[in-house]
C-alpha cells in the first residue's frame, strides 16, 4: 500500500518508514501536520499514519480535512498512553484505528493488514464484476447448482442447464405463458427464488411483455425480479433489451424489494474486526463483553468498545436483557449476505448480457 507517515519525531518517523518499506509498502514521510496536508492534498495515499500532536496541524485536524479531500484514505492515529480517549474519538470521526507509542511493529502490521482486508472488502461490496465473463460465470455457476431459471420469448435460446419458461402468444401449460398471464409467470419465478440459494433468472427476448404491458411496466417488472433475486443473494441476467430500456434501468431507482440501509450495514461489515465480532455472535448466540474480549479480535478494550458501539449504531448489534450482545434481525441479514459473498467479488442483482 501507499502510506504517508507524519510525525514530528525524526527518529520515530524514519525508523517507522524503513520498517514499512521493508514490508513492501510505498512510504513517504512528513515532518509536521502542514507538510502532511500538502502531501495528502497533492497525491492520493491508501493509508495516513498521523501523530495526534504535531506542529502546524494536529492529527485530528488532518483527519477532518481528509474526510473532504481524500475520503478513501484510511487514517491510523499515533498516540501516547495519555491520549487514548482522544484516539477513540478520532475513530468515531472516521479514523480506521490507532496505535499507542511505544508500539510493537507486529501490532502495526496487524492494523495495516486489517486495513488492506477492509479495502478489499469494500471493493468487493461496491464494485461488482461486469462484462461477458461475469455473465458467463454467473450462468455456469447457477447451472451447476441447478439454480438457473430461463424466462424466454419465442426467439430466444436457453442457456445450458436451465429450467425454461416460455413467453408466447398461445399458452401451452405448464411451461409456457402468454404475455397477459404475467401474474402466473411471477408466481413461478417467486417459487424458484424462494427455494433456491443464490438464484439466477435469465430473461431474454422480452418484447412480448413490452408490447402488452408497456415499457414502464416492463421496467418495473425487471426491477421487481432483480430485487427478489438480490434479497436471496442472486442475480437477474437480461439479454436483448432495447438500449433505451437498458439506459432507463441503469439510471433509474434501485431494485424494488432491496432493503433500505442494507448497503450501509454491509459497509460496516467491511471492517474485519466488526465482521469477526458479528460472525462470532452469529455462531455463538448471545455473548458477554468479556467473552468477546477474550477472543482477541482487537489489542485493547477501548478499541473493542468502539467497534461494539459502532455495530449498535449501525443497527447490527443490540444488548439483550441480560446485558449480553445479540444480533439484530438486520445484523443477521447483513451477515448472511456477507457470508454468501465468500471470497468472490460481489455479483450485482442485475446484469446485461450483450453477447
Amino acid at each position: 500500500m501507499k502510506i504517508l507517515v507524519a510525525d514530528d519525531d525524526p527518529t520515530l518517523r524514519s525508523e517507522l518508514a524503513e520498517l514499512l518499506r521493508a514490508d513492501g509498502h510505498d512510504v513517504q514521510i512528513a515532518a509536521d501536520g502542514g507538510e502532511a496536508l500538502e502531501r495528502l492534498g497533492s497525491d492520493p495515499f491508501d493509508v495516513a499514519l498521523l501523530d495526534l500532536v504535531m506542529p502546524r496541524a494536529t492529527g485530528l485536524e488532518i483527519l477532518h480535512r481528509l474526510q473532504v479531500i481524500r475520503p478513501d484514505t484510511s487514517v491510523v492515529m499515533i498516540t501516547g498512553h495519555g491520549s487514548v480517549d482522544v484516539a477513540v474519538e478520532a475513530m468515531k470521526g472516521g479514523a480506521a484505528d490507532f496505535v499507542v507509542k511505544p508500539f510493537e511493529i507486529e501490532a502495526l502490521q496487524r492494523t495495516l493488514a486489517a486495513i488492506a482486508d477492509e479495502r478489499r472488502a469494500r471493493e468487493m461490496l461496491t464494485q461488482p464484476a461486469q462484462g461477458a465473463d461475469a455473465v458467463r460465470a454467473v450462468l455456469q455457476d447457477a447451472a451447476r447448482r441447478k439454480a438457473l431459471l430461463a424466462v424466454l420469448g419465442a426467439e430466444a435460446d436457453p442457456p445450458r442447464g436451465s429450467k425454461v419458461l416460455r413467453i408466447d402468444e398461445t399458452p401451452d401449460p405448464p411451461n409456457v405463458f402468454t404475455p397477459s398471464q404475467l401474474y402466473q409467470l411471477n408466481n413461478v419465478i417467486e417459487e424458484h427464488v424462494a427455494r433456491t440459494e443464490r438464484p439466477v433468472v435469465y430473461a431474454a427476448d422480452l418484447h412480448a411483455l413490452e408490447e402488452v404491458h408497456g415499457r414502464g411496466d416492463l421496467e418495473a417488472w425487471v426491477r421487481h425480479v432483480s430485487g427478489r433475486c438480490e434479497a436471496r443473494g442472486g442475480t437477474l441476467v437480461l439479454r436483448g433489451l432495447p438500449q433505451e430500456v437498458v439506459s432507463d434501468l441503469e439510471a433509474g431507482p434501485g431494485p424494488v424489494g432491496s432493503e433500505p440501509g442494507l448497503q450501509g450495514m454491509l459497509e460496516s461489515l467491511a471492517n474485519p474486526i466488526r465482521r469477526a465480532v458479528v460472525g462470532f455472535i452469529f455462531s455463538s448466540g448471545p455473548v458477554s463483553y468479556s467473552a468477546i474480549l477474550k477472543m482477541n479480535f482487537v489489542d485493547s478494550s477501548s478499541k473493542l468498545s468502539f467497534h461494539l458501539q459502532k455495530l449498535q449504531t449501525d443497527r447490527l448489534l443490540a444488548k439483550g436483557e441480560s446485558g449480553a450482545y445479540v444480533l439484530t434481525e438486520e445484523g443477521r441479514r447483513a451477515w448472511r449476505v456477507v457470508r454468501a459473498l465468500g471470497d468472490e467479488r460481489r455479483r450485482p442483482a442485475l446484469l446485461f448480457d450483450a453477447g
